[in-house]
């Protein structure tokens, strides 16, 4: 049911139609009680009237002594309600009739059990009492009584029920006025209040009030809500700041059906709002992706309702876009999705950045190769310098003993003999270069000493030639790595003391090799008597193309790659420093290279 007109004009007529209602009841209460009253009254009066008349019934009934009539007549006439009378003897003969206006009228016949009955008829109530004396009963006796009906008695005080149902009403009109007023008011100034934030759209003010009842709580529950409206308002603000970042962001359904894009997506895809919402994501598909790729996304958000990865996709004049996608599903309180949220960047320049600088490292990767070569093929020569002697030394001397006929065979198969051991020596060399530049394809578990061993037997007789020792203090130290990697970077820390020696004839030719753990790290540590690295440049010499070497002399990339394979392959470091020290009583400077790298990898 719905109700018009305002709360204080429902107010004042309900609380006039109660206090009209209130007076109707108390009157009506009234009346009932007075009709009560009334048949009591009469009842109490019938009693009396056969106390008083007892004796009087006695004369009549039992001596019947017409002057006890006379007697009964002029006693009844005291009694102003009582209309008229009937006596009668025990076997229901009428004997005695009286009327308050002398009138005859027609006697009824007692019923069967006249004490049980009372009737009201018209303005009269009928009453039965027993006509006793001393205890005895004699007959019975029937009394009329005059009474007032319920409209005899609304008509009596119909004026008087008008005056005061019109007071009625006019006290309870001000008081339902005083009282509406009263209880509208915190609720006009709450509606009043809610009006002016509606139209300032400022949710930082509050209502007070010193109600204590339900009001009050309306208040705060007002408070409240203003106060959680207002976190909404500001969450919901972040959430558009947030919405439209340089981030392309994509809102589906449950179904994938796209709700609404932001500025960036149209600025990375082409593609307006109008053009994609209500669509999938698919309009979007390059076709670089296997179906494979789609199924595994979405068996991913299925199941752990993320996933982030690489995508290629299409923008709408057909080029293709790099993105670094990240999908979120919203869930509801039953945890099942509403919403699907994904934010993506154009990484499409950064790849081809990266895929120039990973051509560029391929580069690196190559002339270092190249540079390697060079060096082992200098190796080569010098650690195949003396077998090599030594088999054109047996060869001719095997050609002048033919010429002069003085062959021994016995003499012949030993020298044919060192010959062969010598080829052998060569055909392990070789190997141990080819080992060397053998690509590591997982790591494993090695001895540093070992590694560092196999290393300098490539390069051991290039550092004898040039007068180059080497003191060494090893351990036996285990790591899990990348050897051949590893044995390239101390292939180029080697050579790169050996080109700093080479230079220097003013003092002994030193190279120092350490290696010992420490703190759980294997360390490979080496310091020659080359002078140092000039203190402009020491900090540049990890870099691509930078050398402190002639240009015919060096690359710049060695130490370049030792950095990048120490760093990015095996989780290490590598550090330099200039260090002055004395050996032998001598003071020496030079640089330190020192290899650290973690042995729980």
């Amino acid at each position: 049911m719905h109700y018009k007109g305002s709360i204080k004009k429902r107010l004042i007529i309900i609380i006039m139609l109660i206090a009209s209602l209130t007076g109707l009841i108390s009157y009506g209460s009234f009346v009932y009680w007075y009709m009560q009253n009334q048949h009591e009254r009469a009842m109490n009066l019938a009693h009396t009237v056969g106390l008083v008349l007892g004796q009087d019934f006695a004369k009549l009934i039992l001596l019947n002594e017409v002057s006890a009539a006379a007697d009964i007549t002029s006693q009844l006439k005291s009694f102003s309600t009582l209309n008229s009378m009937v006596l009668y003897k025990l076997d229901k003969k009428a004997i005695f009739q009286y009327n308050k206006e002398n009138e005859s009228f027609k006697v009824e016949v007692l019923p069967l059990k006249p004490l049980e009955k009372s009737e009201v008829k018209n303005n009269t109530l009928k009453l039965y009492i027993n006509a006793s004396y001393k205890d005895t009963k004699l007959g019975y006796a029937q009394l009329n009584f005059q009474i007032d009906t319920i409209v005899d008695v609304i008509k009596r005080d119909i004026e008087v029920l008008v005056l005061i149902f019109a007071f009625i009403l006019f006290i309870s009109y001000f008081l339902a006025i005083y009282y509406a007023k009263r209880f509208t008011k915190p609720i006009l100034n709450l509606v009043s209040f809610l009006e002016k934030i509606e139209h300032s759209e400022s949710l930082n003010k509050r209502i007070t009030t010193n109600e204590q009842n339900e009001f009050g709580k309306l208040y705060d529950e007002a408070n409240t809500m203003l106060e959680r409206i207002s976190s909404s308002h500001e969450a919901s603000k972040l959430a558009a700041v947030a919405f439209e970042t340089q981030s392309g962001m994509i809102i589906t359904d449950k179904n994938r059906k796209i709700l609404q894009v932001n500025k960036a997506f149209t600025t990375i895809t082409g593609y307006e709002p109008y053009e994609v919402i209500s669509k999938t994501p698919s309009v979007l598909k390059s076709g670089l992706h296997t179906q494979e790729f789609y199924d595994e996304m979405f068996d991913n958000l299925d199941k752990q309702k993320f996933w982030m990865g690489e995508i290629s996709n299409l923008h709408k004049n057909g080029s293709l876009v790099n993105e670094n996608l990240t999908i979120q599903a919203v869930l509801n309180e039953s945890d099942e999705v509403i919403y699907y949220v994904a934010s993506f960047i154009d990484i499409t320049l950064q790849k081809r950045v990266q895929e120039k600088l990973e051509e560029k490292d391929r580069m690196l990767v190559h002339q270092s190769k190249m540079a390697a070569m060079g060096e082992m093929i200098g190796n080569i020569a010098h650690q195949w310098r003396q077998p090599l002697s030594v088999v054109s030394i047996i060869t001719s001397g095997m050609i002048v003993k033919k010429d002069l006929n003085i062959t021994n065979e016995e003499d012949d198969r030993k020298e044919l003999k060192k010959i062969g051991d010598t080829v052998t020596y060569l055909s392990e060399t070789i190997d141990d270069f080819k080992n060397f530049f053998k690509p590591d394809k997982e790591k494993k578990i090695f001895n540093v000493k070992d590694c560092y061993k196999k290393t300098m037997n490539l390069v051991d007789s290039r550092l004898d030639s040039l007068s180059i020792e080497v003191i060494e203090n090893l351990h036996d130290v285990q790591l899990n790595c990348l050897e051949n990697e590893l044995k390239q970077v101390i292939m180029n820390l080697l050579n790169n003391s050996k080109d700093a020696l080479e230079q220097r004839d003013d003092h002994r030719r030193l190279i120092f090799i350490d290696i010992y753990e420490e703190n759980d790290n294997a360390i490979f540590f080496i310091k020659d008597t080359g002078g140092g690295i000039p203190s402009n440049v020491i900090n540049n010499i990890f870099k691509p193309y930078f050398s402190t070497k002639d240009k015919d002399q060096g690359t710049g990339i060695g130490l370049y790659m030792s950095i990048e394979m120490v760093e990015k392959h095996m989780n290490g470091q590598l550090l330099v420093e200039n260090e002055s020290f004395t050996y032998d009583s001598v003071f020496y400077k030079g640089a330190c290279f020192k290899i650290i790298i973690p042995q729980n990898l």
